[in-house]
């Protein structure tokens, strides 16, 4: 007699934002390889991993990472730090720099840093002069 047995088994995959053309030099707008990244991640059907890895990714414009996606488990693991444009007026009227919206299942891991670089805009804010409110990062479930 023989038998056969057939395992479903969830293989998980690991996107690096680098693979998408992200550059850890602080310098090199790294936004649209996350948001690439993170449109691979939504529409998989499979566990997924979006890894920062270490070294300064500059986040320069408002990003949403929105859903509704296919997959209902990802994780976003930050080694590396995700930096805002140091110029506050670029963000600075937005109401979010990063936001997540409309997700299930999204999990936010890592020993690494969202750096809003928020220093200039809170030394205009103590000088009383005319200043933007301030861009924040959020996560809304829908």
């Amino acid at each position: 007699m023989i038998f056969t047995s057939k395992l479903a088994i969830a293989i998980e995959e690991t996107l690096n934002i680098e693979n998408f053309g992200a550059k850890p030099n602080g310098e090199t707008d790294s936004t649209n390889a996350i948001l690439t990244t993170w449109a691979r991640a939504c529409s998989s059907t499979t566990p997924t991993t979006i890894y920062v890895p270490k070294g300064k990714f500059l986040v320069s414009d408002s990003v949403v990472f929105k859903g509704s996606c296919n997959n209902n488990d990802i994780t976003v693991n930050i080694d590396g730090i995700l930096l805002a444009n140091s110029n506050y007026d670029v963000i600075g009227n937005e109401e979010s720099w990063l936001l997540f919206e409309d997700v299930d299942g999204v999990s936010i891991i890592g020993n690494g840093f969202l750096d809003g670089q928020g220093t200039s805009l809170w030394d205009c804010k103590r000088s009383s002069e005319s200043c933007p409110m301030g861009a924040t990062v959020c996560v809304t479930f829908l």
